[in-house]
């Protein structure tokens, strides 16, 4: 027999109902509780949410929450973005209860968008704070931007850790998709109502960068949500609620991804008229270095325009065989170089108020990464439009420039530069030759290792079968089309 003496010590517990807790005593927890009926008082239980140790309002979601985070342009004090059209009504938010109308699990992936998922589309600490405080006050009065910003938070979940709260594999691509087609079905909804301009184009922005995300080999879903974009930009131009000292986040972003979707292959060109008319008159525009997409502003309209000039290229060369038109490629070469001139020999120039968030290390590496930009557009200005060879002398130094220019910026995960690094990489690795091929593969294998981005996989798949099947000067739209990848480098 036993001589073990078994004890039914009370253990204590932090379950107990709410009012046995705010007075500091034991709870048995039944409900309702022994306290509560005998005190004749009703007996009720309260969750305590805690996010990362924090509880709820002194957490990152509280902080997106408080008070003033929902005032329009003009808030210098938050720096928050977020504002309506004129006629679109935006009525005062009700009190925040820890986000009530949403699962825990929902709450789990909104916590995990915040404090993980937002970092690697932030190039600095300072960025992942703004974009928060815009798109989650956003997302709690729309269902398409909340389901979005779940669906990415749990395919980051998934691509990063292998998993969502223990869910399979099968079982976490089903949150996804379920996630997903909830937005879209949103989204729908909200463009036939008064919804945001940027609630809409901040739905738009998350359901496109979980595509390109993604990595996947096939479709141009991600193509359809910028054209989605450029008609509700196109929407904010005629309505004339564009205007604004400083660029709105999704605006920038908006720019620099149209521009580098005018580099894919698959591009079509577009009429000058349709190029935004602020930077199409650059003498006459501030030029910054855009702490959201890593490189000056006035690079990101170039990159376009040089996109939109090889399309052209190619319809030429289908039509008229042999004919060269340089006066565009010289035009766009000397704008490139008078870029350099200029920002390789001073400070970065910033956004008003950026530059005192940012460290001395952190100034260097933005100036890095929008040097290999500069050299991407020089790879595809002299490879495309003057169609030097692979080993020429001006793309291999360009190769070579983006290069060192990617191995001096620190490998992290998110929150710096790094995040940006896939596109120039790609153009540089397109032309590599020799051992520098074996070094561009080195440096996305490593790129991926701290990002955990599909789409950084799938641009080394694309390059290793283009090195593997075509020549040093053939396109590697043969590669592309032969695969129907419709890819975009980003």
């Amino acid at each position: 027999m036993d001589n073990t003496i078994s004890t039914n010590k009370h253990q204590r517990s932090h379950a107990g109902c709410t009012r046995c807790k705010r007075r500091r005593q034991k709870c048995d927890e039944s409900k309702p509780c022994g306290r509560c009926t005998k005190a004749r008082v009703v007996c009720e239980y309260a969750v305590n949410l805690r996010w990362g140790g924090r509880s709820f309002d002194r957490s990152r979601f509280g902080d997106c929450l408080k008070a003033g985070a929902r005032k329009v342009v003009g808030d210098r004090q938050k720096e928050f973005v977020y504002t309506a059209l004129a006629n679109v009504a935006t009525p005062e938010p009700a009190v925040l209860k820890a986000f009530p109308s949403l699962t825990m699990e929902e709450k789990r992936l909104l916590f995990h968008f915040t404090d993980e998922a937002s970092r690697i589309t932030c190039c600095n600490p300072h960025v992942q704070k703004e974009l928060c405080s815009l798109i989650v006050p956003m997302a709690v009065e729309s269902p398409a931007l909340m389901n979005a910003t779940l669906a990415w938070a749990a395919l980051h979940s998934m691509t990063f850790y292998g998993s969502i709260a223990g869910e399979s594999a099968t079982e976490a691509m089903q949150t996804i998709a379920k996630f997903k087609a909830r937005s879209i079905e949103g989204l729908r909804r909200e463009l036939q109502a008064s919804t945001s301009i940027d609630a809409l184009l901040a739905t738009i922005r998350t359901l496109c960068q979980c595509e390109i995300h993604s990595g996947s080999d096939h479709g141009s879903t991600w193509r359809v949500h910028i054209k989605g974009a450029k008609a509700l930009m196109n929407t904010i131009d005629h309505s004339g609620a564009a205007s604004s000292s400083r660029p709105r986040l999704l605006y920038r972003w908006y720019a620099s991804l149209d521009s580098l979707a005018l580099l894919s292959s698959s591009s079509t060109p577009i009429e000058d008229s349709e190029l935004p008319e602020d930077v199409r008159n650059l003498e006459n525009v501030q030029v910054y270095l855009d702490d959201y997409n890593g490189y000056s502003t006035d690079l990101s309209y170039l990159l376009g325009r040089i996109g939109n000039a090889i399309v052209a290229q190619k319809r030429r060369d289908l039509l008229f065989p042999g004919l060269s038109v340089n006066l565009e490629a010289d035009f766009l070469e000397n704008a490139i170089c008078q870029i350099m001139e200029r920002d390789n020999s001073a400070t970065p120039s910033f956004y008003p108020g950026v530059l005192e968030k940012l460290s001395p290390h952190a100034i260097q590496e933005y100036a890095w990464c929008n040097q290999a930009y500069q050299h991407t557009a020089l790879i595809y200005i002299r490879r495309h439009l003057r169609k030097l060879p692979s080993d020429s002398p001006e793309i291999q130094d360009s190769v070579k420039t983006i290069i060192e220019c990617v191995r001096l910026i620190t490998p992290a995960y998110g929150l710096s530069p790094t995040i940006v690094l896939t596109t120039p990489l790609f153009a540089a690795g397109c032309e590599a030759l020799g051992p520098d091929r074996t070094v561009i593969k080195e440096l996305l294998i490593q790129l991926y290792d701290c990002l955990k981005i599909r789409n950084i996989k799938l641009a080394l798949e694309v390059l290793e079968n283009y090195w593997a099947n075509c020549g040093p000067d053939d396109d590697i739209e043969i590669v592309l089309r032969g695969q129907n990848w419709d890819f975009i480098p980003y």
